[in-house]
């Protein structure tokens, strides 16, 4: 079984994939076209502020198969390197206090109801989420979360099933081609020790192919930005034809009893 995930962000100041391509709802709909192609189902995570500044463009997303889960209101108010450090210096975790995360989770579940949606599932912006955030999203509802990265099992606690990303995650291993110095804004985390994009795709097919031997699911993250600055989704489109051999589902879809 493989669960596609994705991440769709607002606008970003300096965001170098943005600049490159644009809305990443547009990308998004590619993203989900390309999946519709081949019956995969898919989960994506996005920001609440999506749901406001394109409202109709977030609609189109809705005719496909996916499930939308909560990723932030606006990535922590626009992130930024000096509130960045400051929630880490002090409360130890990206997504800040616990004031302004419970704040943050009702206003994006606010848009998603507001859309007539539930907020079922949920990935906090950048993996910055604790044991605090997942309390406070239980509370809203929140089954799902998938925040963690690693060969782990899903698991049950405080009434979150976590689901963590068991494959390589793209934007943190592929290179856009030649690292260039544009591609080293420190945005673009991760950048030392980059591979190239098909290596990370033989990468994808080996550890999917292992998991379904070992009757273990492939939780998967591929964010559609990313995909369309690459290549224009060529990449994507050989990694939905690979996968369209395993059966799909959305993370709601996950029984952690099965």
């Amino acid at each position: 079984m493989i669960y596609i995930t994705g991440d769709v962000h607002t606008k970003i100041r300096n965001n170098f994939e943005q600049e490159s391509d644009g809305s990443e709802v547009e990308a998004a709909i590619k993203f989900l076209e390309i999946l519709r192609k081949y019956r995969l189902s898919s989960t994506l995570f996005i920001n609440g502020r999506c749901f406001e500044r394109e409202k109709e463009k977030v609609k189109k997303l809705l005719d496909f198969d996916v499930e939308l889960g909560g990723h932030t209101y606006d990535n922590f108010g626009g992130e930024g390197l000096i509130k960045n450090y400051i929630y880490r210096k002090i409360w130890k975790c990206i997504y800040g206090p616990d004031f302004y995360q419970k704040k943050d989770i009702k206003r994006t579940k606010k848009v998603f109801e507001k859309t007539g949606l539930k907020m079922i599932s949920w990935r906090t912006h950048a993996f910055g989420s604790n044991d605090k955030t997942f309390k406070l999203l239980s509370k809203e509802g929140v089954k799902y979360v998938s925040d963690l990265t690693g060969d782990i099992k899903p698991f049950f606690k405080e009434g979150i099933i976590h689901m963590p990303i068991n494959i390589p995650v793209d934007q943190n291993t592929i290179a856009y081609g030649i690292l260039k110095p544009e591609n080293r804004a420190p945005f673009i985390g991760a950048v030392k020790g980059r591979i190239k994009a098909e290596e990370w795709f033989e990468i994808l097919k080996k550890r999917v192919m292992e998991n379904e031997k070992n009757k273990k699911g492939s939780i998967i993250l591929i964010h559609p930005i990313t995909m369309s600055v690459l290549d224009k989704f060529e990449l994507f489109e050989k990694i939905a034809k690979f996968l369209s051999k395993y059966k799909s589902r959305k993370i709601l879809e996950f029984n952690l009893g099965a």
